[in-house]
Order: structure tokens, then sequence, then C-alpha cells
């Protein structure tokens, strides 16, 4: 039995997956710069998708952002 077909799938899923946690990371990171540049909470949170509590504790562990 060739597998060809699935191991081509599983690949694109696994780099797809890496794609949307690399996003996710970018997300978070601009979320947290955007907080610390007097961004609103509640404006960042909507547009992010976090919650604030997330985003408060993301901020609190985020090192420096570097700047864009």
């Amino acid at each position: 039995m060739e597998l060809v077909s699935l191991e081509l799938a599983v690949n694109r899923l696994r780099d797809a997956q890496e794609a949307l946690d690399a996003a996710r990371a970018d997300v978070e990171l601009e979320a947290v710069a955007a907080l610390r540049k007097g961004g609103a909470v509640d404006a960042i949170c909507d547009l992010s998708g976090l919650n604030p509590h997330d985003l408060v504790r993301l901020e609190k562990v985020t090192g420096p952002v570097p700047a864009n």
C-alpha cells in the first residue's frame, strides 16, 4: 500500500500548523507592543482575540519588544 498522498497531506497539515503558531505568536507580540504604547485594552483584545487577563499576563512575561 502506497501512502504518498497521505504523507503529502500530513506534511501540508504540519506546515499549516507551524504557520498558525507563528501567526499567533506575532499577534501576541504585537498586542503586547500596542499595550505598552498606550493602546486601550478593550480595543487590543477586540482586534487580537485575546482576553484582557491573557493580554496583561503576556505583557508581564514578555521581555523587550523589538521596534518595527
